[in-house]
């Protein structure tokens, strides 16, 4: 039989939050000295999101401060994750654009240009594959099933955040891929795989 000792548990989640919590603001903190400004979004405990104050079910790029005051400041970015672990939210348009594909779509084109240029910095979540180009980036081009365009002033999440079924998590870092990616050679790749399979 096994003995726990009274509140190793409790013991344990502490440091768990305290762990992901400072790697929260550690990365809030290196976008922020990118100059990607950020913002603090819901807590999420794999199921559903909340307002960590007020407890109000938010959307998963929903921020708790108004989107204006995305910053690169460091001492506010540090104060927004010095006690809750929020996702960690950015604005598209004027520091980078994205593209958003299916998740098998994303690793193709990852193998297709074995991980070199034109791609950048790329995130996977449970909700697709997430390639950060060159901003202004025109929606004209002919695009795959399913791919998106994320549009200038929406919010992407970032890693290492945890949203709903799972985390989002830098398969090409910001940090060992400084320049973004090449958005209309990736959209072509997206296009001719995504013809290939349909």
């Amino acid at each position: 039989m096994t003995v726990v000792a009274r509140g190793s548990r409790s013991r344990r989640l502490a440091r768990d939050h305290g762990a992901a919590l400072r790697s929260l603001r550690a990365a809030a903190q290196q976008y922020a000295a990118r100059g990607w400004p950020v913002l603090p979004g819901p807590v999420c405990d794999g199921l559903t999101n909340w307002h960590p104050v007020s407890f109000e079910l938010l959307g998963g790029r929903e921020p708790t401060v108004p989107r204006s005051e995305a910053t690169v400041d460091l001492r506010v970015v540090s104060g927004w994750w010095s006690v809750h672990r929020q996702a960690i939210l950015a604005p598209v348009g004027q520091h980078f654009g994205v593209l958003r594909a299916p998740t098998h779509l994303g690793w193709r084109v990852l193998a297709a240009f074995g991980g070199g240029r034109p791609l950048g910095p790329m995130a996977l979540s449970p909700h697709g594959a997430f390639f950060f180009v060159e901003p202004g980036l025109r929606r004209e081009h002919d695009l795959a099933s399913a791919v998106e365009v994320v549009r200038p002033g929406d919010l992407v999440v970032l890693p290492p955040s945890r949203v709903v079924s799972g985390v989002v998590w830098w398969r090409i870092s910001p940090v060992d891929r400084d320049a973004l990616g090449d958005g209309a050679e990736i959209l072509g790749k997206l296009a001719e795989l995504s013809r290939q399979t349909g």
